[in-house]
């Protein structure tokens, strides 16, 4: 049982406890308000008595009932025929036991056998009302249980969604990769082998992470490091890169969010020593900023649509937020919100 629960169970079972005695007031009463009918003399202590075992009847029958009764649909039949067969046995040992009890204690019944009617038709009156109440309860549960369940299933969809678009990530990237290091291996074969190295570096960061989908800014920005080294060796002083970024305690971004936008500046504009490719990355108003300026080639490398919409689509699904591009005729602009 959940502490809510409890507390409903609890609430339920004063309501039914004075509901069901609230009436024995009036013989307290003085005048004509004694003269109900009333087949005994009744007085507080006895009211006190019958409305707190009132109470405990309740309580007891409730929690047996919410701890037995998991869920509805869960539940045998032979359990619930079981559980009804215990409830009847106990009922009958609680109401012996209240009446004897309350006859011997207070030695006030004139008419016994209305007095055992009596005990009869609140003890069952309380079982129907608890049975109510627990029934409630159990709806609720089940209600909670397919909405936990739909939950994990939407979950389990947007982890494979995930998956499968960061499964695009390493091939594109690979692609990329080797077209450059193509380049390099026959410009200058001394430089291929220190790119060689350092692509080993962004792939064993990005493999060594696969399974987080959301990674601390501080790591993310150690990749784009990495991925910044490999240009500048093909590139040199053709690109100039600016990095801005403070320390932002717990600030997380989707694994691989920058490696796309850098490969993307690269890829669809003309970097040369004559006219660098320069690139800022900081942050302003709670988003990173990623801008580079534009100079767009004349033969453009041919887009397989891959980068901004897998990120755009990464960045709905985890954080629940767009990327925003801006494009001006000198700059394009990204901008990631951090979580």
């Amino acid at each position: 049982m959940t502490k809510a629960e409890k507390k409903i169970l609890v609430l339920t079972s004063i309501f039914i406890a004075i509901a069901l005695n609230v009436h024995r007031l009036f013989v307290l009463l003085p005048g004509e308000g004694r003269n109900i009918g009333l087949p005994w003399v009744f007085n507080g202590p006895e009211l006190g008595y019958q409305t707190f075992f009132q109470f405990g009847f309740s309580v007891f029958f409730g929690y047996l009932n919410l701890s037995w009764l998991h869920w509805i649909k869960a539940t045998p039949r032979y359990k619930v025929a079981r559980l009804l067969a215990i409830n009847a046995g106990l009922f009958v040992l609680f109401y012996g036991f209240g009446c004897f009890t309350q006859y011997i204690l207070f030695s006030n019944v004139l008419n016994v056998k209305l007095f055992l009617w009596g005990y009869l038709f609140r003890l069952l009156t309380s079982m129907g009302l608890i049975a109510i109440m627990v029934k409630i309860v159990l709806m609720n549960r089940v209600q909670k249980r397919k909405e936990q369940e739909n939950e994990q299933l939407r979950t389990a969809y947007f982890d494979a969604e995930i998956k499968n678009l960061r499964a695009q990530i390493n091939p594109h990237f690979l692609f990329n990769a080797l077209s450059s290091l193509s380049a390099l291996v026959r410009e200058n074969p001394g430089i291929a082998q220190d790119y060689i190295t350092h692509l080993s570096k962004v792939f064993r960061y990005s493999l060594s992470n696969h399974h987080e989908q959301l990674i601390g800014l501080e790591k993310e920005l150690e990749l784009l490091e990495s991925n910044i080294q490999l240009l500048k060796m093909r590139f040199e002083e053709g690109l100039d890169i600016h990095t801005e970024i403070p320390k932002i305690v717990g600030a997380k971004i989707p694994h691989m969010s920058l490696q796309p936008l850098l490969e993307n500046a690269v890829k669809h504009n003309y970097v040369s020593k004559e006219k660098p490719l320069r690139i800022d990355i900081f942050v302003d108003n709670g988003s990173l900023h990623f801008r580079n300026t534009l100079n767009e080639a004349a033969f453009k490398e041919p887009s397989t649509g891959i980068g901004l919409l897998n990120l755009n689509e990464r960045y709905n699904i985890l954080l629940g937020k767009s990327i925003e591009i801006e494009k001006t005729e000198n700059h394009f602009l990204v901008k990631l919100p951090l979580n």
